[in-house]
């Protein structure tokens, strides 16, 4: 991203620092956040991570080229709240975008405001004509808050995994460049 700090909406997006591990890893490990951290495959999206796994990850993070992933930090307190994430390393005609909220910081605007910096930065300044995303069928409040966010229900791969002891499928959502432009534009006439 060439802008690495941009702040709108009481947020504040930057590069991760080596200091945000701890705050990250507790982020992380919210009870309420496993199954829904949408973290790289070496990663456990279940089981409690510790400090090195965490310290890898950002590490992970800070060299990738073909995506980012910025901290997504409360204004106000300059509390780190989460984090949204953009990777085009299939195509980057055809990125994906999403964010990951603590679940006591959820609710307040935080994601929303991520995910709007987001899809800004990639419908402006990539070549891209969509933005998806992909969801766990059982993660209601993630479709909820897709939905809300202007993404559209574009399929479903059926039986992608199992959660809880039950078979799961991963929704796919999608947003146009056309779709994303109304949108800013009945915003901003609001």
């Amino acid at each position: 991203m060439s802008i690495l700090a941009r702040h709108e909406g009481g947020i504040l997006l930057r590069a991760f620092e080596p200091t945000d591990v701890p705050e990250l890893q507790g982020i992380l490990n919210a009870p309420g956040l496993a199954g829904r951290r949408y973290l790289p495959d070496e990663f456990s999206d279940l089981a409690p991570l510790a400090q090195r796994h965490v310290e890898a990850l950002v590490n992970q993070w800070q060299k990738e080229t073909k995506a980012w992933t910025l901290a997504v930090v409360d204004a106000g307190s300059l509390r780190l709240v989460g984090y949204v994430r953009a990777d085009w390393r299939w195509d980057p005609h055809c990125p994906s975008a999403h964010g990951v909220i603590a679940p006591d910081a959820q609710r307040r605007g935080f994601g929303t405001a991520a995910l709007s910096l987001a899809l800004g930065y990639l419908f402006e300044e990539t070549p891209a004509h969509v933005v998806s995303a992909w969801l766990a069928s059982w993660n209601h409040p993630g479709l909820a808050f897709a939905a809300q966010c202007g993404y559209f229900r574009a399929g479903q791969r059926p039986r992608a995994g199992v959660h809880d002891s039950v078979f799961f499928d991963e929704v796919a959502f999608d947003m146009l460049r056309r779709e994303w432009r109304a949108k800013e534009a009945t915003r901003h006439a609001a």
